[in-house]
């Protein structure tokens, strides 16, 4: 069971089809993305564990994250990526409105939609340069059923 405060990340719970597509500078298509992303509560419910399993083009990611505690910048949550580097990754994710989750990063940010049709997330990730945020990557994720 989650807490009030983890309340607005409950819609993500869940397996995962990922899909989706990476963008140059110009928008263009540069590789597909397709595997699978799974959200489930920790014990207590202060916390979420994320498991990335895609391919992005010819590599494949894999890599858990911690979602949870509280963000003291954004009023939101904490997100800690590990992957096959020695540090975590550190992102912050926040309410932006009633169906629009940001994720922020150093040089990164994604607008995630946790409802955006029955069974459906969707997600533009978009990545900064010379100060310009630029579309980096569009995805999709359709809900998995149950085992």
């Amino acid at each position: 069971m989650s807490t009030e405060h983890m309340a607005p990340l409950r819609p993500v719970i869940g397996q995962w089809r990922t899909s989706g597509v990476v963008l140059d500078e110009h928008g263009a298509e540069t590789a597909t993305i397709s595997g699978t992303d799974t959200y489930r509560w920790l014990p207590g419910g202060h916390w979420i564990v994320h498991e990335v399993d895609v391919l992005m083009g010819d590599e494949r990611t894999q890599a858990p994250e911690l979602i949870g505690g509280r963000d003291e910048a954004t009023g939101g949550w904490q997100m800690h990526a590990f992957d096959v580097g020695d540090d975590p990754g550190r992102m912050s994710l926040s309410v932006h409105d009633d169906s629009l989750l940001l994720l922020q990063g150093e040089g990164v940010r994604s607008w995630l939609r946790p409802t955006a049709g029955p069974d459906l997330m969707t997600t533009r990730w978009e990545r900064e340069v010379g100060g310009t945020w630029l579309p980096w990557m569009d995805m999709r994720f359709d809900r998995r059923p149950a085992p």
